[in-house]
């Protein structure tokens, strides 16, 4: 049986133990919500903005605001950080039809099961019905809420952050070893084995959190192949155990074998990964466009002296130079399992306070990052400003590879068995790992 199909199973089990509420049927003009008034409605709101990160405590604070502002509306948190954590909770509620009101999501394939089962809102009409707040949202934003591949039309959510995947350096050590900041994957792997001959770790990558070898693959895979290679693993064109991804998986092997991705690869995590980068233990990171924000809030000495430079992902096939992994990196949607029609319309209310102007300059203040939200905001963080220089060169723009990918199990299916690249494993034993871990589910 399919993993999507059990998931599939349970879900439709909590619907008919619960109270499952039908969208509403508004009229055209009450799409805007503003003649609605609300009277004790309690909403529930999942994200990982849990700890003690500027953007969680801004979020968090925002939260108390807008449960002050005495509007008939209460809105609960549910703040879990940690990734894995998140999601099994995510899923968990769904299955026993608690779930979220709103939630935070990467769109893509992890929420087709949701979509099958009719418990998403469809947002079209809601911000059709408001073209101010409609507008304020940019034209490449909206990709992890639109899901027409998978043949539903309408928008199924609010885009929320913008990211590109880019490689990070350290001046001083480049500097001290003769090297430059490599633009080509021949240049990266010629700097990392000057730098491993002088002692220096090129990566410290923190593979015991499996997103990050997953990025990797990603990126190498559409650097090699284009923006096309999201769909031709996708629909199984290409699968994971064909030549060119066993080519992929050779040149992340040969990154371990060297040494130079890090010692200790599956025991070190993000955070510390992070912190090596900053301590100036590796010359190289490669992360997204929201490093700079890390950067800024750690103290580090390396970015107030402006010693951290950035590149765009070294070129592997010059036929795609400006391919690029990136796009929307989450979103917010909104669930009509067992909710009342009050509790949509508040929701909906909710997202408009996220997705505003005054939220996202205020957020930009206390946490340097792009967002899918036009808000023109100046930012004195040198490297988020170089970041969004480069990211103005992209010409394609793709998020992780299983997210185009139909089958719910992909994701972590692959993550997981990169990590065996790590543990001794072939590229080939690799290949065959991921399909034949995935054809269990069919």
């Amino acid at each position: 049986m399919k993993t999507r199909r059990r998931l599939l199973a349970m879900l439709l089990a909590a619907a008919v133990t619960g109270s499952m509420c039908a969208v509403p049927a508004l009229a055209e003009e009450d799409y805007s919500l503003s003649g609605v008034t609300f009277e004790n409605v309690t909403i529930r709101v999942a994200t990982r903005a849990g700890g003690d990160a500027a953007d969680s405590q801004y979020y968090q604070q925002k939260v108390e605001e807008f449960n002050a502002l005495d509007n008939g509306i209460t809105v609960e948190m549910t703040n879990i950080s940690t990734e894995t954590d998140y999601k099994d909770r995510l899923s968990t509620d769904f299955a026993s039809g608690d779930a979220p009101n709103i939630f935070l999501e990467y769109g893509g394939a992890n929420l087709v099961d949701y979509l099958d089962a009719g418990y998403l809102l469809n947002l079209e009409p809601y911000l059709e019905a408001d073209p101010e707040w409609y507008a304020g949202f940019k034209e490449n934003g909206w990709s992890t809420c639109l899901f027409e591949d998978y043949g539903y039309e309408g928008i199924y959510g609010v885009p929320s952050e913008t990211y590109q995947i880019l490689l990070y350096y350290n001046k001083d050590i480049l500097e001290q070893n003769g090297l430059e900041p490599p633009t080509t994957w021949e240049e990266l792997m010629d700097a990392c084995a000057v730098l491993k001959e002088a002692g220096i770790d090129p990566f410290a990558v923190g593979e015991k959190d499996i997103w990050r070898f997953g990025h990797l693959h990603t990126i190498l895979s559409l650097k090699s192949y284009g923006a096309d290679v999201a769909q031709k693993l996708g629909n199984g064109e290409m699968t994971y155990d064909s030549e060119e991804m066993i080519a992929i998986y050779q040149m992340i092997k040969d990154m371990v074998d060297n040494g130079y991705l890090g010692s200790n690869l599956l025991s070190t995590d993000k955070g510390m990964e992070d912190s090596l980068f900053e301590e100036g233990k590796a010359a190289f990171k490669y992360d997204g466009s929201w490093f700079p924000a890390s950067l800024e809030q750690s103290g580090s000495d390396l970015y107030t002296e402006q010693k951290i430079g950035v590149v765009s992902f070294p070129v592997v096939n010059e036929e795609y130079p400006h391919v690029e992994m990136g796009g929307t990196t989450d979103a917010y949607y909104v669930s009509t399992l067992n909710a009342t029609e009050e509790q949509i319309q508040a929701s909906v209310v909710f997202l408009k306070y996220l997705a505003s102007v005054e939220y996202i300059e205020g957020l930009i203040q206390v946490h340097s990052n792009t967002y899918a939200y036009n808000v023109e905001a100046a930012s004195d963080n040198y490297l988020l400003n170089e970041v969004i220089d480069l990211m103005g060169e992209a010409e394609e723009l793709r998020g992780d590879l299983q997210n185009y990918d139909t089958r719910s199990m992909a994701m972590n299916t692959v993550r997981t068995s990169l990590q065996e690249l790590a543990m001794g494993s072939s590229p080939e034993e690799v290949g065959k790992l991921i399909e034949d871990t995935l054809a269990e589910y069919e």
